[in-house]
């Protein structure tokens, strides 16, 4: 019976003092408690009574009572000790002692979180925006629609130079799901077009200004057109709130720099990716119609120049929402050659 005496620390639920004690098996539902200053007092607890609510990382076992006393073991619980549960939390306790299943926990979590980042998120983003029901989709476009256009200010294009563009984005682009093409003066926005949630693409004179011909200003209302046909814009805003879901779940807070700035990154590789996608969708739509495709590559240049970006590859790409502009040129012109090479 001694080998089963076990030295703990209790706490009586009366005074903060904690006492010296010995715990022993009374029977195979309860045990005694012995402790003050020459053992003298003595308690009787039942198993059932009990809770676990220590045995985790390096805290001792430790057993919460329902008159607010406590125990407090020096070592694992002892084999003659009947909590339910027991074998269970004693093994986590040992498992995570384990320096070497500490790190594989540590490397499967940062990988399960890669994983979700690269490809979860963006895949259920994707599968969202597509379940969402057209009601739904023009609500978010409409809100959007009216803030571009308090931005902005009516067209000073010509009548006649509107419609021939829009005769053209009808007979080339549009197929059975025409957008509304609205023509605005950008200002701030500058040279620009926006494909809109709720079927509708906003193009700046600025940038029909800086169009050298009618197949460059194709290019690029095929390029918001894949835009729209992708619902880039739905899954980039779903993309950016699952992943500050996440990042708030890991931090708590999701409003600082710290916080915001990894938010930035994913979001701007996100852009970049549906970027490409669009890009792809105007080279095919405008090889579909037969217009050459340098055309877009041209444009691409231009409206770069026009902005005052450096054109040249730089070790800060990746913090764009774009891919970087020589890049999507070269993807023009290797699709270009993929076409003359097919039979």
């Amino acid at each position: 019976m001694a080998a089963q005496v076990v030295d703990v620390v209790f706490y009586d639920g009366v005074v903060s003092k904690p006492w010296a004690a010995k715990i022993s098996p009374v029977d195979a539902q309860s045990v005694l408690i012995r402790y003050g200053e020459n053992l003298q007092q003595q308690r009787h607890y039942h198993y059932q009574d009990m809770m676990l609510v220590g045995a985790l990382g390096k805290i001792q076992p430790v057993i919460e009572l329902k008159d607010d006393a406590r125990i407090e073991f020096s070592q694992a619980l002892p084999e003659w000790f009947q909590l339910r549960n027991k074998q269970v939390q004693h093994s986590i306790w040992k498992l995570e002692r384990t320096p070497s299943l500490i790190v594989f926990s540590l490397v499967f979590v940062l990988l399960l979180v890669f994983a979700t980042v690269q490809w979860g998120i963006p895949s259920a983003s994707k599968y969202v925006a597509f379940q969402l029901p057209a009601n739904t989709l023009k609500q978010i476009g409409d809100e959007a629609e009216r803030y571009i256009l308090d931005m902005t200010a009516p067209s000073q294009l010509p009548a006649a130079r509107q419609q021939k563009i829009l005769t053209d984005y009808r007979q080339l682009i549009a197929g059975e799901t025409p957008a509304k093409v609205l023509f605005r003066q950008g200002h701030g926005l500058g040279a620009n077009a926006l494909a809109i949630p709720n079927n509708t693409i906003i193009l700046t004179d600025e940038l029909v200004e800086l169009a050298q011909n009618d197949q460059e200003i194709i290019g690029v209302l095929a390029h918001e057109q894949g835009h729209l046909v992708e619902r880039h814009s739905l899954q980039q805003a779903l993309s950016s709130l699952g992943f500050s879901i996440i990042l708030l779940a890991i931090t708590g807070d999701g409003t600082d720099l710290v916080s915001t700035l990894p938010v930035a990154l994913v979001g701007a590789n996100y852009s970049r990716n549906f970027e490409s996608e669009a890009d792809h969708y105007a080279l095919n739509t405008m090889h579909a119609q037969g217009i050459p495709t340098i055309h877009f590559a041209h444009f691409l240049e231009r409206l770069a120049e026009d902005a005052g970006e450096d054109t040249a590859k730089s070790p800060l790409d990746f913090l764009q929402s774009h891919p970087a502009t020589q890049k999507r040129i070269q993807a023009v012109k290797d699709f270009e050659q993929t076409q003359r090479l097919a039979p």
